[in-house]
């Protein structure tokens, strides 16, 4: 379609103005490159055409690097696993030049990283955020010296919200056109005149890439290893597939420790872990990548971050079709020592092979998708029976959610576990067997994930990896993955095979939790490869793990878990507890974990959402049904002109602000679905009640009493000034006597909430598995919710103090409106003998944060409420003092009867 007319004419100012702003910005850049960049020499611009200008310009592109140095005036100390530091580099502009080795770039750097900042509140607290910096540059690179160096400016927002610009910033940058295995990073820096030298560094990601000669994998495997159970994938090369499982963390074993081993290869002693990082390839597959070694497993790294740290390898090789196997050359990457920062590297001598093979076999110490080994090649390559020395054997850490469909499992240890299973007691037939466990349904592998907080230790999850002769893999939800499958439902025996992978944090080993005052420790992931029984009828679990532990195994560990049955009406998952069978005296013995689980099994998920969803139709209706209420006492009000005068306006104030209340503190909550938290439990298309749709009643509630408030705030006055008098003194009198009232009541409550917060501090630590405590805020809404349970007592000391007899207040209204609050108190109890308590903030209708419930508060706020009702109603029919009255009288006729002579 062609462009209107409008569009033309708004197209040539714009077009005129970048014209003439890219023409000054050219200008003033060619001016300050020259006195800036003595190499290479500028060049006049040559014709290029399109496909050659996006080959170049996906050349020099770099999407992620790292940069240090000089960027602490710029930015805050590195925060490498927290809020890493990188840069970009993208060029935007490519143009030949009349010299043929010399080409035109324009481009944008962008470097992001840590800014330290503070929150002022009632509490200073500083946290990091992350800074953007962004150079607009033009210049020049060198095909012969590989030099690139442009001239711009910088922008960014300050401290202060203000654009902070840095003029006449220069770039430098060592491009290697080829790279190569010895040659493959991109390295240079960034000057300025208001920040000091930064230095960067990144992995050449071009596609102008020298792949050095075939690496040969060695035609054998290790004994004892996850090797021998490989089978070689001998599919087509899938360049995105080898991509998928090779860039992950590895674990790393060392088979030798060989002290005649040349020096200088055995440069990852103290690695436990490896991340294959970057990894490039091409449609013949060869294949290239950036290694990186660490030795804290709590560091771990960032997916798809160039990480500089100490050890450090550059890779590359080809995959062979017919064994399945990759093989690599490798070269270690060291800090150069005469370099000016610490991303100044050499490329030392390429004497390190790798070899990955997928596995598809697993037991209970080998679970990994893709396995491999790193050797030095120097010390040459022996026969069968006898490893390479420095050998390490790399095993990739399976991730909860690959697919592992073509995995098969073989149980080693399951015999052994069976017979601890005995030996302990948890079989015992004897034992009466209350409830039932999860067995056979299409979502019972759900309900035997869990997760679970040990005694001082920390908290963690536990996945199936197997149920039987079925592996678990990808998404946790899929259909097919249940124990009714034939293979397991046809099993005679009440034990089932299973394996899990448990993973938790814990405090280091051998710490010692202090007995007085606080401390501050960081916790460890620990992970335990477990394998054993599920017995189906008892609800018992009896396993074998092996832990990782100082880069050493232990298979000598025992878990056992007992589910809570399927019907229990009570918070928590089940007990449990992982143990050692070592002795005492054995470094790798560890004194018992005990667990508790939590969580909810998936028919109670369905329950808890059925019961979401009815509380919202209650909440709607409990709101609609006010609002009904509210209309019958606008039109009650209309129709008598000696309601309003008798109305009490702290009253219709209160219940106002009740509607407005959740409507402020739960507005960023509006769009949010309260069913998210079951997401991974339950996908269907069942229409919900989101936010908005449960608080448009509120709104209109909120609307209804303003209009009742005006109608009473601006109603006909009595006819009798004397009377008029009354009301307002009256009304006055109530208003302070209801604010005395609710302002203590709110200091008790506060009183009562450091109360609690003081005992629990006092008291000592144990687990907790249900919500956490409530905050000061929290308890004074919920003491906000009382208030509103008595909504009549305002309107009682009003007619109390005038002594008025006037119906002011509707029966409907008042009955209506002491139901809908008495309602939810009902309710909760019935909830809490039928549904099981959330550990989240889960209930709509009858929440903890609107009002106070409890088993006390479930029956003295509904007889409370129902008392004032009736109170009101003698009032009103009887007039406001009458009780006091009648009790005056009953007084003063004992009186005069006990003064007549006997």
């Amino acid at each position: 379609m062609a462009p209107s007319k409008n569009t033309i004419s708004y197209a040539y100012p714009l077009c005129f103005i970048f014209i003439l702003s890219t023409t000054t910005l050219s200008v003033a850049i060619s001016t300050s490159y020259s006195s800036r960049c003595s190499s290479p020499s500028p060049a006049s611009d040559y014709h290029t055409d399109y496909v050659d200008t996006l080959a170049l310009l996906r050349s020099f592109q770099i999407s992620i690097g790292y940069f240090s140095s000089g960027g602490n005036s710029l930015f805050s100390a590195d925060d490498d696993y927290v809020n890493p530091r990188s840069f970009s580099f993208v060029p935007h502009g490519v143009f030949r030049t009349k010299d043929p080795t010399i080409i035109h770039l324009t481009a944008t750097l962008v470097l992001s990283g840590p800014r330290s900042s503070t929150y002022i509140g009632h509490r200073h607290h500083r946290y990091s955020i992350t800074q953007t910096i962004s150079f607009i540059l033009d210049g020049y690179y060198s095909f012969t010296s590989n030099d690139l160096c442009m001239v711009g400016f910088g922008t960014n927002y300050a401290a202060d919200g203000s654009i902070k610009l840095h003029e006449d910033s220069v770039l430098r940058l060592r491009v290697p056109r080829p790279s190569k295995l010895t040659n493959p990073l991109v390295t240079g820096h960034l000057e300025g005149t208001n920040f000091e030298t930064i230095s960067l560094v990144a992995y050449d990601e071009s596609d102008n890439y020298v792949y050095s000669e075939n690496a040969l994998c060695p035609p054998f495997m290790l004994e004892n290893s996850m090797l021998e159970q490989a089978q070689a994938v001998k599919e087509n090369f899938n360049c995105d597939q080898l991509k998928t499982h090779l860039r992950r963390l590895y674990k790393l074993e060392y088979m030798v420790d060989d002290p005649l081993a040349p020096r200088g290869y055995n440069m990852w002693s103290h690695a436990t872990r490896m991340y294959i990082n970057h990894v490039h390839c091409t449609a013949n597959g060869a294949v290239r990548a950036y290694v990186e070694f660490y030795n804290d497993t709590k560091m771990l790294p960032y997916k798809g971050r160039f990480m500089v740290v100490e050890e450090a390898l550059v890779a590359d090789g080809y995959w062979d079709p017919t064994t399945g196997q990759l093989c690599f050359n490798a070269c270690p990457i060291v800090r150069s020592v005469s370099g000016l920062s610490h991303t100044d590297f050499v490329v030392q001598d390429c004497k390190i092979k790798m070899s990955f093979r997928f596995v598809d076999v697993w037991t209970i110490r080998d679970r990994s998708v893709i396995a491999g080994m790193l050797w030095n090649s120097s010390q040459g390559i022996v026969n069968n029976s006898r490893a390479i020395p420095g050998i390490i054997s790399v095993s990739g850490i399976q991730e909860h959610w690959e697919n592992i469909s073509h995995v098969k499992y073989t149980y080693t240890v399951v015999d052994e576990a069976k017979k601890h299973y005995i030996s302990s007691g948890l079989s015992n037939k004897k034992k009466k067997i209350k409830g039932s466990f999860p067995s056979n349904g299409t979502y019972s592998y759900h309900d035997l994930e869990f997760r679970f907080i040990a005694n001082h230790v920390g908290s963690g999850d536990a996945y199936p990896m197997t149920i039987g002769s079925m592996m678990v893999y990808e998404d946790r939800l899929a259909a097919n993955d249940s124990l009714s499958d034939p293979m397991v439902v046809g099993m005679k025996h009440e034990l089932l095979n299973v394996s899990y992978d448990i993973r938790y944090y814990a405090p280091p080993e051998n710490w010692i939790r202090p007995k007085n005052g606080s401390y501050s420790i960081s916790l460890h992931e620990r992970r335990i490869s477990a394998e054993g029984i599920y017995d189906r009828k008892r609800g018992t679990l009896c396993m074998i793990g092996c832990r990782e532990i100082n880069s050493s195994t232990d298979c000598l560990v025992l878990i056992t878990v007992q589910f809570s049955s399927l019907d229990a009406k009570t918070q928590g998952h089940g007990v449990g507890a992982i143990s050692s069978l070592r002795e005492k005296n054995d470094r790798l013995f560890f004194e018992k974990i005990d667990i508790t689980l939590y969580g909810m099994y998936t028919e109670q998920l369905f329950e808890a959402i059925s019961r979401m969803d009815m509380e919202s139709i209650m909440l709607v209706l409990s709101t609609t049904l006010s609002c009904v209420f509210t209309i019958l006492q606008i039109l009650h009000t209309k129709k008598n002109p000696e309601v309003p005068p008798a109305t009490s306006i702290t009253m219709l104030i209160t219940l106002a602000l009740g509607y407005l209340t959740p409507l402020v503190l739960n507005f960023e909550a509006l769009f949010l679905s309260r069913r998210k938290q079951y997401v991974p439990f339950f996908r269907n298309n069942r229409v919900e009640l989101n936010e908005v749709m449960l608080r448009v009643p509120t709104l209109i509630a909120f609307v209804l009493h303003l209009r009742l408030l005006q109608l009473v705030w601006y109603g006909r006055k009595p006819d009798h000034q004397s009377k008029a008098e009354t009301f307002s003194i009256a009304k006055r009198k109530a208003l302070q006597i209801c604010l005395s009232l609710y302002f203590l009541g709110g200091i008790l409550a506060g009183i009562i909430h450091i109360i609690n917060v003081h005992t629990r501090r006092e008291s000592p630590v144990v687990v907790r598995i249900s919500q956490e405590p409530a905050t000061i805020w929290e308890d004074l809404v919920s003491y906000a919710g009382l208030i509103l349970d008595g909504f009549l007592l305002p309107q009682i000391i009003l007619n109390r103090l005038s002594g008025s007899r006037v119906q002011a207040i509707s029966p409907w209204f008042y009955i209506g409106v002491t139901l809908i609050r008495a309602m939810p108190h009902v309710y909760d109890l019935f909830r809490a003998q039928n549904y099981i308590p959330s550990l989240r903030s889960s209930y709509i209708y009858a929440n903890s944060h609107d009002d106070l419930f409890s088993a006390a508060w479930d029956i003295i706020i509904p007889l409370g409420a129902a008392l004032l009702a009736m109170v009101l109603f003698l009032q009103q029919r009887l007039g406001g003092a009458s009780l006091i009255s009648l009790q005056g009288s009953r007084h003063r006729s004992r009186t005069h009867h006990a003064s007549i002579p006997g």
